[in-house]
């Protein structure tokens, strides 16, 4: 029996969680009520960008720049995710790791990192928060497994693709990458 996550704390007015829908959208298992709601599909149209900038950032991990266009669609998508204020000051471009002009809100680092941890691998993420410390970037997930699943492999993959994330896409360090599973869940 599958449980959501209690400490979500990105539901649509439907009741829907935020997280949810981006696995469903990622899968391409959208529910029949995600496809009629007002609310599912005005999110998922937010979502759009972020999803497409993705999947094109997945086909060709040998890319050190972010592609054409990421930085517009990330921030289409953040501004129209008004729940975190914080943001994230990426480096300038150029590899000398100086403080550049572009913020990324948190919630969208977040959203981004979720989508790049493949649920096929077992490992289910819920809520995601970023902190900057003066080490790199430290984040903090939550996690459902599926059962038969090896929780300290799943998890360590998880680390490496939000790790390489951070690192190559958002220029960042990495300080540690903490995830701490909360339930383990069978499918029906």
């Amino acid at each position: 029996m599958a449980v959501e996550p209690s400490d979500d704390h990105e539901r649509l007015p439907c009741g829907t969680s935020a997280d949810t829908l981006l696995d469903h959208l990622r899968a391409g298992t959208v529910t029949d009520h995600e496809r009629t709601c007002p609310h599912c599909r005005a999110a998922a149209e937010e979502f759009r960008p972020l999803l497409s900038a993705l999947g094109a950032a997945l086909d060709d991990d040998r890319q050190v720049t972010a592609p054409p266009g990421l930085l517009d669609d990330v921030m289409s998508v953040v501004r129209a995710e008004g729940r975190s204020r914080s943001t994230i000051r990426l480096p300038r471009t150029g590899g000398d790791g100086a403080p550049g002009n572009t913020r990324v809100r948190h919630s969208a680092v977040s959203a981004m990192l979720r989508a790049r941890v493949d649920p096929a691998g077992g490992l289910l993420l819920g809520r995601c928060r970023i902190e900057e410390t003066s080490e790199g970037l430290v984040v903090a997930a939550t996690a459902r497994v599926l059962t038969g699943t090896v929780i300290p492999e799943a998890t360590a993959s998880a680390r490496r693709d939000m790790s390489t994330f951070v690192e190559d896409r958002l220029g960042l360090r990495v300080a540690r990458i903490d995830i701490d599973v909360t339930d383990v869940i069978d499918l029906p």
